[in-house]
């Protein structure tokens, strides 16, 4: 087959590759992984000469390129995780590729550029700087070649973009010259002044994306804090003088020249907030050019905001939208950038507001005027409340992850400084006033409330006493909603605004009115009755129970009592009718206010319990969700009479288990939620035994479950239930008998057990085996006695095949508690069998150290202390006798080889090796290290000092050469050395009173029994594996703490 033939061929398998007919695409995968497998070289040559060809329509060139992004992890070079090989691609065709990919990102359609430079990136992942060294010096000169299309000088600019995100080490940045290089480029380009807006924007993106290796640098590498010092008033400079040049010119109507804004400013806030100490003198100049923008673009965003987004003609107001779209790696609408493009300028105005510290009332009106002119709430967010109020609530809530310049103003009036904010509150106090009649001018009435809640949100001290009446503004607040007057079904908004402020107001100014806070919820919750039926009026009732949690930052739930209480289960129970994903979360974290007003009033029916796992349930899948109804179940359940909560574990339980016995699906979010909130509810008053029946029919539907469950995330939930129900029961397990199969209680937990320490069970799935093996041995260890070795055994077996980290770090723990109670026996135990061919402690002892090391958790890791702890002491032959990972050896990368992501996944870290006990004591002494360090070791060094002078030294000569004080080097001390000086401590101090759980006190207590008795030959490990710097931390902490 001819080379036309070939491509023709190609063609039409790329073609079939997007057939809508599953058959035909389906046979077409199989035959291109065929190819690829057969002949990559010729598949990949044909496919970028398919990309190459402009003659073809986009979508097949698109897809030759799309195949090529997949192909090239698997095909290019080893060094790539994915390759599969068998050979790479050969230098001929990997040339081929590289110049023909270089040659699209030149290609006049964004998508091409876009999918090119993808390519490019990926494969100077692994071939840049020694297998492509010319890469970045092509992209230079594509960029400043006077005939360089613009679009190969945007693509260059972009493949750029990716490889400094990627690609390039800070070394190669600072010291390998691609610094200078880069900003020379930039300032080459954005001083051009035939260079069109669409360059200047890609090329501002380029110095944008390097602004973190200036965010990062290692100012203890020399040369690097002298070189940012230099270059970046430079830059700033640069981007302001752009900046300025756009502003020079009508830019507001150019999309293009908004996105030039967008830029500029991100890059200049950047700079300001990271390095103000360097460019404090171009604060002034700034800011003036900030609100001169700001001044012309808000007159355009605000017809937005009046506007209804879905009618607007964006091309009868911007003259370049078709330019704007076409220009888009990633397509964007026009509203949201310029929401986004505007949101910028207030963070940037807020970043100069601080550095400068305004508070000159006339600069801070203009201000105002301002963010007012676009904090106006726009008509589209009104449509979409009214129809929607979920959204509302979202919103409000901050759950909205899509950028709002509310937001950002909230941000800055929320930070400004104190005098700002004193001068602020009494400008739009006064503009409240002049607007009159509230309910006529809502909109801009609505707005005004806005902003003065921002200011509400200000926790900066009260530098003087505001100019208003601040009861009387409290009390015209709530007569305007007690009478009704502004709320209003069709504008709800006001209303629930002076909702939302109030608390707010009054948390402002506590001093004074902290003490209305629970008179003025109270009102406004009487407001309900007034707001029609539960269909009606669902934003202005979630913006009572929003509001309460303002209130519960300085008002005690218990407070409100169970009127107000019972008020808001109400309302609760209202919006959770139609209530979706963010306001079942909002109502959750309510519910846990509304709880604690009074638990123990909400258990004495099931009308609560059965709102929240109503509401709790709605999204079983939502971890956050999952999260707080737990939350609501444990506090509501807390400290409660044993006659309620065996009330409401009697209606709660069968609901839940009817659930998993009628379950007919493998995995399902909904089952494994019931077993979670079964967990729950017996770990919180775990002193409580459930009723006795309750008892039985769960523990007969959770093992039955366990039994027939193929699935890991079920089978880990239900034995997490389990686990809970045994321990909150031991005496009813073992009273337990099967009816059908007159198996015991422990017979049956014995049978799961076995199933979890199959080998066909996942790491996943017997997450809590560990859990469960302790149950057994702790509460049933004489009716499992003859069963014991046959269960460690198999738990030794899964621990050494084990996988991921919980599994094997709950299987640990059951080994710590067995060392801690008999050491010999459970070493002398792992040395009785045999794993792969080589003793189980050889094969669990390294295993043990490695999830000591990732462990998490106070208890967890203090048992593995005292475990490690009676290993040593039991001075071992055979656990000396293995051998294990020390540190890591140090100059591992040879000299002049830069490591690169690519080469750093590649690279296997080397350690030194160590006898076990010598890992023992190494450990040890880092947890020592963690726990003076996380606490005041200052304050331990000042303790000891106060002794000695209580004991009046002051006649010691100062140039005694014994002091402790004198030694020069404690690293280099001796064994002998050190334990002179321990017993010299221990005559001038008293003993410590403590216990041994205290992790210091009892690592301290070890380290000085080793030091002074030479303890399992301590005196062999100090001398031959430790280091200077651990001696010297050694000496430290037995002698100064």
């Amino acid at each position: 087959m001819d080379s036309t033939e070939s491509l023709i061929g190609m063609r039409r398998l790329l073609e079939n590759l997007l057939s809508p007919d599953n058959s035909v695409r389906i046979q077409s995968e199989l035959e291109f992984k065929h190819f690829m497998e057969s002949d990559a070289n010729s598949l990949s040559y044909l496919l970028i000469q398919t990309a190459l060809d402009d003659s073809l329509a986009l979508a097949t060139r698109q897809s030759a390129l799309l195949q090529i992004k997949r192909i090239v992890p698997l095909v290019w070079s080893p060094a790539f995780d994915k390759f599969v090989g068998p050979t790479p691609i050969n230098q001929k065709i990997k040339g081929i590729l590289r110049n023909s990919l270089l040659k699209l990102v030149a290609d006049p359609d964004s998508k091409i550029r876009s999918s090119a430079s993808y390519a490019i990136v990926q494969i100077a992942a692994v071939d840049y700087p020694d297998e492509w060294p010319e890469l970045l010096g092509h992209l230079y000169d594509s960029t400043t070649n006077p005939d360089s299309s613009m679009f190969n000088i945007i693509g260059s600019l972009s493949v750029l973009q990716e490889i400094f995100d990627d690609i390039v080490t800070d070394q190669q940045f600072f010291e390998g010259g691609v610094a200078i290089q880069v900003l020379k480029t930039c300032e080459t380009l954005l001083q051009n002044k035939f260079n069109s807006a669409e360059v200047k924007v890609e090329t501002l993106r380029l110095l944008k994306s390097l602004c973190q290796s200036f965010d990062n640098a290692d100012f203890d590498i020399n040369g690097r804090e002298q070189f940012c010092n230099s270059v970046i008033p430079q830059i700033y400079q640069l981007v302001i003088s752009t900046s300025k040049n756009v502003s020079a010119e009508p830019f507001v109507n150019s999309l293009t020249a908004w996105e030039l804004k967008y830029e500029t400013y991100y890059i200049l806030d950047y700079f300001m907030n990271s390095f103000s100490n360097l460019l404090e003198s171009f604060a002034s100049a700034s800011f003036n050019l900030l609100l001169q923008d700001f001044s012309v673009q808000s007159e355009v965003y605000q017809q937005l905001l009046m506007s209804d987004i879905d009618t607007i003609e964006f091309d009868k107001i911007f003259t370049d939208v078709k330019q704007f779209y076409s220009s888009q790696r990633e397509r964007k609408e026009p509203y949201p950038f310029l929401t986004t493009s505007m949101s910028k300028e207030v963070e940037f105005m807020q970043t100069l507001i601080e550095i400068q510290n305004v508070d000159n009332p006339v600069h801070l009106s203009n201000i105002l005027d301002l963010l007012a002119h676009v904090s106006i709430l726009p008509s589209s967010k009104i449509e979409d409340y009214n129809s929607d109020f979920n959204q509302f609530v979202t919103d409000e809530s901050g759950l909205n992850v899509e950028i709002a310049i509310r937001d950002s103003i909230r941000e800055l009036l929320s930070d400004i400084n104190e005098n700002a904010n004193h001068i602020l509150i009494d400008l739009l106090m006064e503009k409240l006033n002049k607007l009159g009649d509230l309910k006529a001018n809502q909109l801009k009435a609505e707005t005004i409330v806005f902003l003065l809640s921002c200011c509400f949100e200000n926790d900066d001290t009260i530098v003087q006493a505001p100019s208003f009446d601040l009861e009387k503004f409290l009390n015209s607040s709530l007569n305007l909603l007690l009478s009704g007057y502004i709320v209003s079904e069709k504008f709800q908004f006001l209303a629930a605004r002076f909702i939302l402020m109030i608390p707010r107001f009054l948390f402002k100014f506590a001093n004074k009115c902290k003490q209305f806070g629970v008179s003025a919820f109270t009102k406004i919750c009487s407001v309900i009755s007034k707001l029609g039926g539960v269909d009606d009026f669902f934003i202005v009732k979630s913006s009572i129970l929003i509001s309460l949690q303002y209130y519960n930052y300085f008002i005690r739930a218990k407070e409100f009592g169970t009127l107000v209480q019972n008020e808001l289960l109400g309302l609760v129970t209202q919006v959770s009718t139609e209530a979706t994903e963010d306001t079942n979360m909002t109502l959750l974290d309510v519910m846990t206010i509304i709880i604690s007003i009074d638990n123990l009033e909400l258990t004495k029916n099931s009308h609560t319990i059965e709102l929240i796992l109503t509401i709790g349930f709605k999204n079983d899948s939502n971890f956050t969700m999952s999260s707080a109804m737990f939350e609501c179940i444990e506090d509501i359940l807390k400290d409660i009479p044993k006659p309620n909560y065996d009330d409401i574990v009697s209606f709660v339980f069968p609901f839940l288990l009817q659930k998993i016995v009628e379950v007919k699906e493998e995995y399902s979010s909904d089952i494994d939620l019931c077993l979670q909130v079964l967990g729950s509810f017996l770990k919180v008053n775990s002193s409580y035994q459930i009723p006795g029946e309750i008892f039985y029919n769960t523990f007969s539907v959770i093992n039955k479950f366990i039994l027939v469950c193929q699935d890991d995330e079920l089978i880990q939930s239900s034995t997490e239930a389990l686990i809970e129900l045994v321990r909150h029961s031991p005496e009813l397990c073992s009273k337990f008998i099967d009816p059908e199969t007159k198996e015991t209680g422990i017979q049956i937990l014995l049978r799961n057990t076995a199933k979890l320490l199959s080998p066909d069970m996942s790491d996943r799935a017997i997450v809590k085996l560990g859990d469960l093996v302790n149950l057994l041995i702790t509460n049933f260890n004489q009716s499992i006695g003859s069963y014991l070795d046959e269960i460690l055994r198999a738990l030794t077996v899964r621990l050494v095949h084990a996988t991921e980290v919980p599994t094997i770090e709950n299987m640990i723990l059951i080994f710590n508690a067995l060392t801690i109670s008999q050491p010999s026996s459970t070493i002398n135990f792992l040395k009785s069998f045999m794993i792969d061919g080589k003793p189980a402690l050889v094969k669990v002892l390294p295993l043990w150290f490695q999830a000591y090391e990732v462990m998490r958790g106070y208890d967890s890791i203090l048992s593995n202390v005292r475990a490690f702890i009676e290993i040593y002491k039991l001075n071992d032959r055979d656990i000396k006798g293995i051998v294990v990972d020390g540190d890591p050896l140090p100059q591992q990368v040879p000299d002049g080889i830069i490591v690169t992501r690519s080469i750093a996944k590649r690279m296997s870290i080397k350690y030194k090796q160590i006898p076990a006990d010598a890992k023992i004591v190494s450990l040890l002494l880092e947890e020592l290290k963690n726990e003076i360090t996380a606490g005041d070791h200052g304050a331990a060094v000042g303790h000891i000092r106060d002794v000695d002078n209580d004991n009046d030294y002051d006649d010691v000569d100062d140039d005694d050469d014994d002091g402790w004080e004198d030694v020069e080097d404690l690293g280099r001390q001796t064994l002998d050395q050190l334990k002179d000086y321990v017993d010299e401590q221990k005559s001038l101090k008293r003993d410590r009173v403590g216990n041994n759980d205290d992790m210091k006190e009892l690592l301290i207590s070890f380290f000085k029994e080793c030091t002074v008795q030479n303890t399992s030959n301590f005196e062999d490990i100090y001398n031959q594996f430790m280091s200077d710097n651990q001696r010297k931390l050694l000496s430290e902490y037995l002698l100064f703490t």
